[in-house]
């Protein structure tokens, strides 16, 4: 009997496995068996590059200002990118006389994401959205691996302990609003650019991004959810390259999300591009 009902169970799995592979094809049913699967990433070791520059530095909230990286280069890490027939865009932060701040194009931006109760599925798309970001910036974003930091409303831009004699790398992560209050249940990210002033100059070193795992963890398993994860990854990169709200309903950094929009609009375009083609930075 026992025999036969275990027959009859493996039979049953085949026939459900069967019937999803009629309805939903080989790659959906990867997707939907890869949303209970936990993100894997090799964790982030640093790895000191040297003694540095002797002598004192110039401090940032008791801290030296980091060396010029070793992957640092007296020109662009990648061509510019060619902003397009142009839209709305806008940039959170600009100097007195007008100029948006922007991040060093002349370096790789760094980031790395903390995988803790993080769906293989959203690593994906994150993996996408940034991939998705430096074509459009012109910014090398280099993934350095998983981390244990968590979102702060005060994150500090240098952090030795964590990640060494350099600026701290742009940290992603998959939160609730149980660690981060402002995820409230409208609210499906968070993202921002870091800016620090070195002698009277301002510049992006860094920045954070927050994805609410009390909302997009519901979207995962609704159609089109997937795509709308990666949506919100894509607007807060954008913030975190510097960017800010627009009025358009039709571009990515409109502030309310939808399914209705994937794709870069033409003002994303151009405000991606131009996010990209900051000044190189040569002292730190």
């Amino acid at each position: 009997m026992r025999r036969v009902a275990r027959t009859l169970f493996t039979l049953v799995i085949f026939a459900v496995v069967a019937g999803l592979l009629v309805t939903v094809g080989l790659p959906r049913l990867r997707q939907v068996l890869e949303l209970d699967q936990p993100a894997v990433m090799d964790p982030f070791v640093w790895r000191p590059q040297g003694a540095g520059e002797s002598g004192p530095r110039p401090r940032l909230d008791g801290v030296p200002i980091p060396d010029v990286p070793e992957d640092a280069g007296p020109s662009r890490v990648l061509p510019a990118v060619d902003p397009g027939p142009g839209g709305p865009y806008a940039f959170e932060y600009e100097t007195a006389g007008g100029t948006p701040v922007l991040h060093d194009p002349c370096r790789p931006l760094h980031y790395v994401v903390r995988t803790e109760g993080m769906p293989a599925a959203v690593l994906v798309e994150i993996r996408d959205a940034v991939e998705r970001v430096q074509e459009a910036s012109g910014l090398r974003l280099e993934e350095d691996g998983a981390t244990k930091e968590g979102p702060t409303g005060d994150r500090a831009p240098v952090q030795p302990r964590e990640y060494g004699d350099r600026w701290a790398p742009l940290l992603i992560t998959w939160a609730g609003a149980d660690e981060v209050p402002a995820l409230e249940p409208d609210v499906a990210g968070l993202g921002g650019a870091t800016m620090v002033t070195i002698d009277g100059t301002p510049r992006l070193v860094t920045g954070a991004v927050t994805l609410n795992e009390d909302v997009l963890g519901r979207w995962l398993h609704l159609p089109g959810g997937r795509d709308y994860v990666e949506t919100v990854a894509l607007h807060e990169l954008g913030h975190a390259l510097g960017l800010d709200h627009v009025d358009d309903a039709t571009q990515i950094m409109y502030p309310e999300g939808s399914l209705d929009v994937r794709e870069l609009g033409d003002g994303d375009r151009e405000g991606l591009a131009l996010a990209g083609r900051g000044t190189c930075h040569t002292d730190s």
